[in-house]
């Protein structure tokens, strides 16, 4: 529970105006409130008995109106009606400052949630799947949290205060009467302590199926091409059928504990009326209670209904939403993998000296991903790293840019490491395609862009040109500012690598990594790619992750990796001459491309 209120607190301090108007305010309004049946008890007895009620503040307020020239019966009128204007204005007042956090707080819950998921590496995408995300999201932050953190709170506020001043009315007009109206409370607190339990159960077993089913609907859209291509939409039909079905039914078994706890809390503490109406009757007509402190009574007993429900709602709210804040205290808690604490700043003249010392790279202690490796980059050089699926050149390459930091030994940026820079400035000066290439469903020009806004229309087109995409752009319905619809599906495979290579390109960097992102490219196209390429590479290091021979043989040094290691070193010509395993995968990459050619 105390982490949840410093997660609470955490948002409400950047506003304390806002805090204090709840606070402060709240309980100015219930008592304006709660006086209104006291008024209207003056207002009953003075018309059934035409004298002033033996009551001290009903004197004083006769006399204030004689004061003023105004009969006992106008006094009280207005007096109820000036009662009634102060509470309706402060509600209001208050009301409106509580809708508007209401919303600032979901705001609030999902752009941290997400500016945190921003800053996770790949193994918080390997433990959290995409349609988990979007639930806690959108889901636990709009459907349970928003209303909660603020309304559900203060509404449990402004409950206890009504009942609080409400118990303290009821008790100076008739401490006995209030006993017994007052029997239910403690049946009430025996349900919400036998129940709690049994609605964070259900919540929470709600909140998976809501994910399921939302993962279930992102991954088959998202691979919706290969589900046709097989001719599997009915499978598909029937995941989601079944994923909505499980939903459907955590719904309904969550709903009827809900309505069974709210059913209790408003039947139990109706039974109050009753209590009053039987109790305070007999009194009345035995002329031991007058008929306005009868009707005030009743009165009170009414407002003690809906605040008792608010507390009901609150109590069962309150798992709910408990369940959706340890869903989104997950998210916060796990550690990101890269922590940008570094103070060096880019000023613009980086050379490009990369220098990999002793690096180590491992998700836990069972198998070291790259074990070991030194490798020594000058400014301006083209290395290659070649082996087998899985040898570690990705993770090798990845580390460039922080995207992960090894676990062992250090990576230097012209002599520096690379934890000391700042992240913003040091990921400006490198260049990344990966090998799958991630576009965004918007124009061709924002995704080369990519929020760089001091990126002119001539280095856009230098980019576009280098990167072989110039004729393609030419034949795009708008051009540059052709939508290309969601992570680019109206256009070809290797339209989106050439795409992708020019959103590199655009920011001139120092460093260039391309990981394997020219493999849905045609051979001409290949060829004039690299031919540009390496008009451009000369003033860049250049990380290539690649099997193509034309760019192994140009390369300024290849680094053969297995299983982490790098198990051989050299140029094209010395690696063949010593005919290891270099040499057996480069010829395997060349028969390839023969046969390709061929076909």
């Amino acid at each position: 529970m105390l982490d949840k209120i410093k997660w609470f607190w955490g948002y409400y301090k950047k506003y304390p105006y806002v805090l204090a108007v709840l606070v402060f305010l709240t309980p100015v309004q219930t008592a304006f409130q709660v006086s209104i049946p006291r008024m209207i008890e003056f207002v009953v007895d003075f018309i059934k008995t035409g004298a002033v009620p033996d009551n001290a503040v009903a004197r004083r307020l006769t006399a204030l109106g004689e004061g003023w020239g105004l009969s006992t019966a106008t006094t009280f009128c207005l007096g109820l009606i000036a009662l009634g204007l102060m509470a309706s204005l402060i509600y209001v007042f208050v009301q409106s400052h509580r809708a508007w956090m209401n919303i600032k707080l979901e705001w609030l819950f999902r752009q941290y949630s997400f500016n945190g998921i921003t800053t996770k590496g790949p193994d918080f995408f390997n433990k959290f799947r995409t349609g988990d995300l979007v639930t806690r999201l959108t889901d636990d932050v709009a459907e349970k949290l928003s209303w909660f953190a603020c309304s559900g709170i203060f509404r449990l506020y402004e409950a206890l205060l009504m009942v609080t001043f409400t118990i303290a009315m009821m008790t100076i007009i008739d401490p006995w009467l209030t006993v017994f109206s007052v029997g239910p409370l403690p049946l009430l607190i025996f349900v919400f302590f036998k129940s709690s339990s049994l609605l964070e159960k259900r919540f929470d077993h709600l909140q998976k199926k809501i994910s399921r089913s939302n993962d279930v609907i992102e991954a088959c859209f998202s691979g919706i091409r290969v589900v046709k291509a097989y001719v599997k939409e009915k499978p598909q039909k029937q995941r989601f059928d079944r994923a909505i079905n499980e939903r459907r039914d955590a719904e309904i078994s969550a709903i009827k504990v809900h309505a069974i706890i709210d059913s209790l809390y408003m039947y139990i503490w109706q039974t109050g009326i009753i209590i009053v109406l039987v109790a305070g009757g007999y009194l009345a007509i035995n002329a031991n209670l007058s008929l306005g402190k009868l009707v005030a009574f009743i009165y009170y007993e009414v407002y003690l209904v809906f605040p008792m429900f608010d507390i009901g709602q609150f109590l069962v709210k309150s798992r709910q939403s408990a369940v959706s804040i340890n869903r989104l205290l997950e998210l916060e808690k796990t550690p990101p993998m890269v922590i940008d604490n570094g103070t060096r700043e880019c000023d613009g003249n980086v050379a490009g000296n990369l220098r990999f010392e002793n690096v180590d790279f491992a998700f836990d202690q069972t198998r070291k991903i790259i074990d070991g490796v030194t490798v020594e980059i000058p400014s301006g050089q083209t290395i290659a790293l070649v082996g087998k699926v899985g040898a570690g050149k990705s993770w090798l390459a990845q580390m460039v840019p922080r995207l992960v930091d090894p676990s062992g030994g250090k990576i230097t940026l012209d002599g520096h490491d690379l934890r000391e820079f700042r992240l913003e400035d040091l990921r400006r000066n490198i260049g990344y395609v990966p090998q799958e290439p991630v576009l965004f469903s918007d124009t061709v020009r924002n995704n080369i862009v990519f929020g760089r806004d001091e990126i002119d229309q001539a280095t856009i087109d230098w980019a576009v040109d280098v990167s072989q995409l110039k004729e393609e752009v030419a034949t795009f319905p708008n051009g540059l500012d052709t939508e290309i619809g969601t992570r680019g599906m109206s256009i070809s495979g290797g339209q989106k690598q050439r795409l992708a290579l020019a959103r590199a390109l655009v920011g001139k960097p120092k460093v260039l990594i391309l990981d394997d992102c020219t493999s849905a490219l045609d051979s001409r196209t290949e060829t004039a790619l690299w031919e540009r390429l390496h008009e451009v590479m000369p003033g860049m290091t250049a990380i290539l992750i690649t099997h193509r021979p034309d760019t192994l043989e140009n390369a300024d040094m290849i680094y053969v990796l297995e299983d982490g290691k790098v198990t051989e070193t050299g140029k094209h010509d010395e690696l063949i001459a010593q005919a290891g395993q270099y040499a057996r995968m480069y010829k395997r990459y060349l028969l390839k491309e023969q046969v390709t050619g061929v076909t």
